[in-house]
Formats: C-alpha cells, sequence, structure tokens
C-alpha cells in the first residue's frame, strides 16, 4: 500500500468520530428546534383560527384554548421541560434553557381567562391529536396522572416566591395526603391498582418537596412509590416490570409495557439523583436499579431498540420506551449507578432512536397512551407521529448520551 492511500486512510477512520458527534448533536437540535418552532405560546379560537397574544378582554368560550400540544398541563409536558433542560446542559444551547420555566409563565399569565372557563363549567377545547382539555387538570386533581407541571410549579415557587402558585400547590398537597395507599405507602388507583406510570406522576414532586422544603416525609414517600411497585410488579426472572398491580385479583396483570417499564426508568433515576448518598436504602435501590437494566439489556433489540412489548420481538420497536430506556442507561454510566459496560447499549439505543426521527425533526411511532389489556390490546395500539409522550424521552436521552466519556 502506498503512504498517500495509507495517510488517506489513517483520515477517515480519525474523521469518522468527528463525523458521528456531529450527527449526533445535528440530530437532537433538529427535533429540539422543532419543538421551539411549534411551541407559539398563544391562544387560539379553534371555531375561526384567530389568534391572541393576551386574553384579558375575552369572554369565556370553549372553543378558545392553547395553540401549541407543547405547552399543555400535562405529565408530558413536564417531562419535555426536563429534556429541554438537559438538552440546553449537554450543548451548552442558552435557546432552550428555561423553556419549561416560560410554559409555566405562558400558562399563569393566561390563568384568570382560564378561571373565567372554569368557573363556567367549560373545558377548553384540546390541542394536538389529544382529546383532553390542556388545562382543566390544573383545577381538578382526580388521578395520579392529573399532576401535569407540579414540580416545575414547586421549583417556580421556591425560586420566586410568587403566591400565584400557592393554590394550585395546596391542591397538589390534597390530592397526595387523599389519594389511596398501599400500607407500605405506594399510592395506587381507586377501583384499579398500581401502574408502572404511576410513581413518576408523583416522584418528581415528591424529591423536590424534599429537596427545596426539607421535609424528609416526602423523601420516604418517594421511596415507598419505588419500593412499592418493584415489590409488586417487578418480574426477576425477565428483569421487566409488568403494567399494572390489580385490586380485584392482588396479582400482577397487563404485559411488560415497553413505556410502562420506562416510566420505572425515568421514576428511579429521579429518587438515585435526589437521594443523599449515605440514606441507608440507596444500597438496595442502586440493586434494584441495576437489575432493570440488566433485564432491559437482555431485551434490547439487535437494531438497538426496544419493542412496545419488551419481551416480544414481534412487536414494532417503540419510540418513547427506547429514549426512556436509553436515557436510563447512558444517566446510569454518568452518575456511576451502572459499569461503562451499559455505555454501548446505550449507544446501540440512541443510534436506533435516529430512525425514527423525520426531516422536519417529528418523531415516529410513539405508542398511543396505553390502559391494561391482553397480548393483543397492546400490540395493536397505535402507533403515533408527534405524540406528546415521545419528545421529552428523545432528548433525554441525546442529551444523556452526549455526555458518555467511554
Amino acid at each position: 500500500m502506498s503512504q498517500s492511500i495509507a495517510a488517506l486512510l489513517f483520515t477517515l477512520v480519525c474523521a469518522l468520530p468527528i463525523r458521528a458527534a456531529e450527527t449526533h448533536e445535528d440530530k437532537l437540535r433538529l427535533v429540539a428546534d422543532s419543538i421551539l418552532k411549534q411551541t407559539t405560546r398563544r391562544l387560539i379560537d379553534h371555531s375561526n383560527g384567530q389568534t391572541y397574544e393576551t386574553s384579558e378582554s375575552l369572554a369565556p368560550r370553549p372553543e378558545i384554548s392553547i395553540e401549541s400540544k407543547f405547552n399543555a398541563w400535562f405529565y408530558q409536558t413536564w417531562l419535555l421541560a426536563v429534556g429541554m433542560r438537559r438538552t440546553a446542559d449537554a450543548l451548552h444551547e442558552p435557546r432552550y434553557e428555561g423553556y419549561g420555566e416560560a410554559n409555566l409563565a405562558f400558562i399563569y399569565r393566561h390563568l384568570p381567562y382560564f378561571e373565567k372557563q372554569q368557573a363556567a363549567r367549560m373545558k377548553a377545547a384540546p390541542v394536538g391529536d389529544g382529546s383532553l382539555s390542556p388545562i382543566a387538570f390544573h383545577f381538578q386533581l382526580s388521578s395520579l396522572w392529573h399532576t401535569g407541571l407540579a414540580p416545575l410549579v414547586l421549583e417556580q415557587k421556591a425560586a420566586t416566591g410568587d403566591t400565584r402558585y400557592d393554590p394550585f400547590l395546596a391542591r397538589m398537597d390534597r390530592f397526595l395526603a387523599a389519594n389511596p395507599r398501599f400500607p407500605d405507602g405506594a399510592c395506587y388507583r381507586p377501583g384499579k391498582g398500581l401502574m408502572t406510570d404511576d410513581p413518576f406522576m408523583t416522584l418528581p414532586y415528591l424529591v423536590r418537596r424534599f429537596q427545596l422544603l426539607g421535609d424528609k416525609a416526602s423523601l420516604d414517600a418517594a421511596i415507598a412509590q419505588i419500593k412499592g411497585t418493584q415489590a409488586r410488579l417487578f418480574d426477576s426472572k425477565a428483569g421487566l416490570y409488568r403494567h399494572v398491580w390489580d385490586l380485584k385479583t392482588s396479582r400482577p396483570a397487563g404485559e411488560f409495557w415497553g413505556r410502562g417499564n420506562g416510566w420505572m426508568v425515568l421514576a428511579h433515576a429521579e429518587l438515585l439523583a435526589f437521594l443523599p448518598t449515605d440514606h441507608p436504602e440507596r444500597p438496595a435501590l442502586l440493586a434494584s436499579y441495576l437489575a432493570h437494566m440488566e433485564g432491559l439489556r437482555k431485551h434490547q433489540d439487535p437494531a438497538g431498540g426496544w419493542h412496545q412489548v419488551v419481551d416480544h420481538p414481534e412487536s414494532w420497536l417503540e419510540t418513547s420506551c427506547t429514549g426512556m430506556f436509553t436515557y436510563g442507561l447512558a444517566r446510569g454510566v454518568n452518575e456511576g449507578w451502572l459499569d461503562a459496560s451499559f455505555a454501548a447499549d446505550a449507544r446501540k439505543g440512541w443510534n436506533a432512536l435516529q430512525a425514527k426521527v423525520t426531516p422536519e425533526g417529528d418523531l415516529l411511532d410513539v405508542c398511543a397512551s396505553t390502559d391494561v389489556g391482553d397480548l393483543a390490546y397492546y400490540l395493536n395500539r397505535p402507533r403515533l407521529k408527534g405524540d406528546l409522550h415521545g419528545f421529552g424521552s428523545y432528548l433525554l436521552a441525546g442529551a444523556e448520551v452526549m455526555k458518555l466519556k467511554f
């Protein structure tokens, strides 16, 4: 081989990691920029398309609602706020900083209008491809998944002292105090049971109550959500979580649903991030995190993603759970919760996610909201484009993979 050809090959090989890093960052920015573009922070009259920057003089009408799905009052938009926050940090990008805080400010700027709608017993028109009023859960908390932007409200209350946040925080605390719990402290849904989704709906708020208010009881409650869910739903042989603990049968039910396992990854990571390093429960919680990550590693598709039903390779590769698992693996390595061997699995997950990104920065193959059913029910869930469940998990995964050093 001539020296010139050898030199050319050496140059190409050295350039590969640089191109991969650029591609990684470009994809992450593409999705984040698409979110920024679609987050309009206006009201819209769905009957005629007219938009409003202010709402002081508007009479309450159900057709007038939030224009952008990205600033509705859902737990998915809290996930998105965290994803943008960590993306801003990973990319050193000021345009993404304060994204969630700006969404919260938008909601509270128009809160008097929404209060008029609520007093008139109106439900503001839904946004995006959903069917739910985008603001109703701010006023009426009746299920664990209604908590929405509660952690962000608590953060902003602590940062600013703004009394406008007090009514919601009081509602949130009353709701948590009244929500039924098992003897070990794990919350469940009345008439249904404990779902793998549920810890993420309360735990981010609870750990921030501990951090910001010094409330040790909130930390104990957060630990109880993870331990109680693990005790009831974790299958040690599969290394995965069943979807629900059925109150009627007192048994686990449902499949090893992808995003259900993903919610547990996110909740567990939140707890470990806030838990004091000398806490007596930390070794056991680290061990249970590792056991779940080992199970996910075992079921990772050769292409790098994870399936809608994790242990059923005939089911489709689902975007939101792949993002959640990739994030959990990468953050585990970055935080020292997992050994460096898991970094390769995280990178495979991230690479698989890129096939789900459209040229416009949208996301494909996100499972629709899912209840509990038989295997056919899970296998036939709609595969959505642009669903809110996908964006936050994608951003979290990308931001954390960028920080990997192994």
